[in-house]
C-alpha cells in the first residue's frame, strides 16, 4: 500500500513540475518524480541567476558550479579527493617532460558531443587558445594564460600544453582536481564556438540543442524558477562501455534559500544540494528518516572538504603586523569551546591550514612532533597578559587593553550573517581583556573587503590543501601580498603576509613532486610550516565538515563513509560520477 501511495505521489509531483503550462513546458515530456533528481545546486539563490546564459566561461559561471558540471560538461579526468584516486575520463593519461615544463595529454577516440560531432584534440586546443586570447576578460583566462605558453595538437587525440614555468602540480590541479571546484578548464566544441565572440556568447538555443556538451543530459527547459535537464537517448560513455546510462532520467536545478532548504528536504521536494546546519539536519531527519549524510550517525555527520575555519589578519595594519600580537590573540581563544558550541560537536579543532584528507594527513603524521612544539591549541590568559604588556599595552580601568597613549586596542572582526563562531570568539576575546566586536558584513561586501584589504580581522574559511600542504602554504607567498590599497589576486591569499625565508622554501617546493616519503620534500614542508606557526598570519580554528544532505526517498547509492566511491560535495568536479551511479528506490 505504501509503495502504491509513493508512486501516486511521484506522478502528481511530476505534473506539478510543469504546472505553469507554458508552451515550452508543454513541449517537455513528463517524467515521474521517482525518476527525477532535484537539486538546489550549491549557492543560495531565490531564483535562477541568468537563466538565458549557459556558457561555462561567461558571467553566470555559477551554472557550472551548480549544475552544468554534472549534466552537460565533462572533465578530462575526475578525482576522488578523499582517496586521491584519479579516474581518466575524456583523457586517458597525462605525461610530463623531464623538467615539468610540458604536459602531454592523450584523449579517447570515441567521445562525441551531444550533437554527434566527434570530440578531438582540436576542441581542446581551441578551448585553451580561446582563454589565452580573451584574458583577462573571461573567467579563469588570466590564470590559464599565466600558466600555459601554448597549446598544440600533434594529432587528433594528443594535446601538448607548454607551460610558462616548471609546474609539477599543474595537470593534477587544473585538469582534474581544480582544487576542489568544478573543472575550470572546460572543453567547448570548436565547431560551434569558432565564429562566436566568446566573452559574450551565451551558448543557449534549445532548438539547436545548445548548450552542447559530452555529458549524458541535455537542457530542455530554462526559466527563473528552475533549469531542467533530461537524459539523452545516447551517450558516448555508455556506448564505449565506460559507464552505464544513468538511472536518473531528469535532473532539475531548483535554487533555494538557506531558510527554505531544510523544509524542502523534509517534504521530499529536494534530493540533494547545499548542506544545512547540524541542528536543522537532525531535526529534519527526525521527521524524515530517509535523510542521510556522509556518516550514518552523529554528531560528526559530514566528510572532510579541504577547508578550515580561520581568523585572517590584515598583516599590513598595526598592530596586526606584529606576530606577537597575533599570538596573544590566539592564546585568548579556546578552540574546543568554539567548535563544540558553534557546531554542536559535529567537527574538530584545527591549528594549521591542513585538511583531513588522507594524502595531507600523511605529512601531518611525520610532522606532528614539530607541530606539538608550538602548542597552538592552548588557551593561556597569563601568556596573553605577558605578551601584551611586553608590547606596551596595559589594561585600563574598564579592563581593556590600551596602548601607552590610552587608546584602546579595538578588535573588529568581520563576519557573515549567522556565523555561529562569531559571538563565541568575541566573548572569549573580551574575557581576555580585548575590546572585541563582531562587524556583520552583508552580501558581496564581505568578499569585497577580503579582496581590497578593508578589514583588520576577517572570519571565514581557508580552502586548498587537497593532497599536498603546499597548496595552502603557497597562499602565504609574498607574490600574493598586494600593496596596501590594492586588491589581492587570490581570494584564498588575503593575509597580505610576506616573509622572504618562507618564499624561498615555497619556491623550492613548487619545483618538486610532492611526496610524503621524500625526505627532502618533507623537510621543506617542515620548515615552511615552522615559519607559518611562528608568525601565525592567521588563526586556524577548526575543520569545516559540512552536513551534506542526501534524500533516500527516491534515490539510493549515495556516497558515504561506508561507500566512499566519490566525495559527497556537489560543486566539486567528480560529482558527475555520483549522478551516474544513483539507483532508484522504487
Amino acid at each position: 500500500m505504501k509503495r502504491i501511495l509513493l508512486v501516486m505521489v511521484a506522478l502528481l509531483l511530476a505534473t506539478a513540475v510543469f504546472a505553469g503550462g507554458g508552451r515550452e513546458e508543454q513541449r517537455v515530456r513528463q517524467v515521474p518524480r521517482n525518476r527525477t533528481l532535484i537539486t538546489s545546486g550549491w549557492d543560495y539563490f531565490a531564483q535562477v541567476a541568468s537563466p538565458d546564459n549557459m556558457s561555462p566561461y561567461s558571467g553566470p559561471t555559477l551554472h557550472l558550479r551548480n549544475i552544468l558540471h554534472y549534466t552537460v560538461f565533462e572533465n578530462l579526468f575526475y578525482s576522488n579527493v578523499l582517496t586521491g584516486e584519479i579516474e581518466p575520463w575524456i583523457g586517458t593519461e597525462w605525461r610530463y617532460n623531464d623538467d615539468f615544463t610540458q604536459v602531454t595529454v592523450t584523449i579517447r577516440d570515441d567521445v562525441t558531443w551531444s550533437d554527434g560531432v566527434p570530440l578531438t584534440a582540436r576542441d581542446v586546443v581551441f578551448s585553451g587558445n580561446m582563454l589565452k586570447q580573451n584574458a583577462p576578460e573571461m573567467p579563469y583566462s588570466s590564470q590559464f594564460a599565466g600558466d600555459v605558453a601554448s597549446v598544440t595538437a600533434p594529432d587528433d587525440y594528443t594535446v601538448v600544453f607548454n607551460l610558462t614555468r616548471p609546474a609539477p602540480r599543474w595537470a593534477r590541479n587544473e585538469l582534474s582536481y581544480a582544487l576542489g571546484q568544478p573543472a575550470r578548464f572546460v572543453i567547448v566544441p570548436e565547431h560551434i564556438w569558432a565564429d562566436k565572440n566568446a566573452p559574450d556568447f551565451r551558448f543557449l538555443d534549445l532548438a539547436q540543442g545548445w548548450p552542447v556538451g559530452t555529458g549524458p543530459y541535455r537542457l530542455v527547459l530554462h526559466g527563473n524558477d528552475q533549469l531542467v535537464f533530461d537524459l539523452r537517448d545516447s551517450w558516448w560513455a555508455a556506448e564505449a562501455g565506460k559507464a552505464q546510462m544513468p538511472q536518473v532520467e531528469r535532473v532539475i536545478y531548483r535554487p533555494a534559500t538557506a531558510e527554505a532548504l531544510p523544509q524542502l528536504y523534509i517534504s521530499n521536494q529536494m534530493d540533494t544540494g547545499r548542506d544545512i546546519p547540524i541542528g536543522a539536519f537532525e531535526a529534519g531527519r527526525a521527521r524524515n528518516p530517509n535523510l542521510r549524510s556522509w556518516n550514518d550517525s552523529g554528531p560528526q555527520w559530514g566528510a572532510p572538504n579541504g577547508c578550515t575555519f580561520r581568523i585572517t589578519f590584515n598583516t599590513q595594519k598595526e598592530p596586526f603586523n606584529d606576530p606577537e600580537v597575533r599570538w596573544a590573540i590566539n592564546r585568548a581563544l579556546d578552540r574546543d569551546s568554539i567548535i563544540d558550541l558553534a557546531y554542536e560537536g559535529s567537527t574538530f579543532t584545527a591549528i594549521a591550514p591542513l585538511s583531513a584528507f588522507d594524502e595531507v594527513q600523511a605529512y601531518v603524521d611525520v610532522l606532528s612532533d614539530m607541530i606539538d612544539e608550538f602548542d597552538v591549541n592552548r588557551r593561556d590568559l597569563d601568556e596573553v597578559a605577558q605578551i601584551m604588556e611586553r608590547k606596551g599595552f596595559q589594561k585600563n580601568a574598564a579592563g581593556r587593553w590600551a596602548d601607552a597613549n590610552g587608546s584602546v586596542l579595538e578588535l573588529d572582526i568581520q563576519s557573515q550573517q549567522g556565523n555561529p563562531m562569531a559571538p563565541i570568539i568575541s566573548q572569549q576575546l573580551r574575557d581576555a581583556g580585548f575590546d572585541a566586536r563582531i562587524d556583520v558584513v552583508q552580501g558581496a561586501g564581505f568578499i569585497d573587503n577580503a579582496h581590497t584589504g578593508d578589514f583588520s580581522m576577517h572570519l571565514w574559511v581557508h580552502c586548498g590543501s587537497v593532497y599536498d600542504p603546499y597548496q595552502t602554504l603557497s597562499h602565504y607567498h609574498s607574490n600574493l601580498a598586494a600593496p596596501a590599497g590594492s586588491s589581492v589576486s587570490n581570494l584564498r591569499a588575503y593575509t597580505r603576509y610576506a616573509n622572504p625565508d618562507l618564499d624561498e622554501l615555497l619556491d623550492q617546493m613548487s619545483m618538486m613532486v610532492p611526496d610524503p616519503n621524500d625526505a627532502e620534500y618533507v623537510d621543506l614542508v617542515r620548515e615552511a610550516l615552522r615559519i607559518y606557526l611562528t608568525d601565525l598570519p592567521d588563526i586556524t580554528l577548526g575543520e569545516e565538515r559540512q552536513v551534506f544532505t542526501m534524500n533516500e526517498t527516491y534515490w539510493t547509492n549515495w556516497p558515504s563513509a561506508d561507500n566512499p566511491y566519490m566525495h559527497p560535495t556537489p560543486p566539486w568536479e567528480g560529482y558527475a560520477r555520483v549522478i551516474h551511479r544513483l539507483q532508484p528506490v522504487q
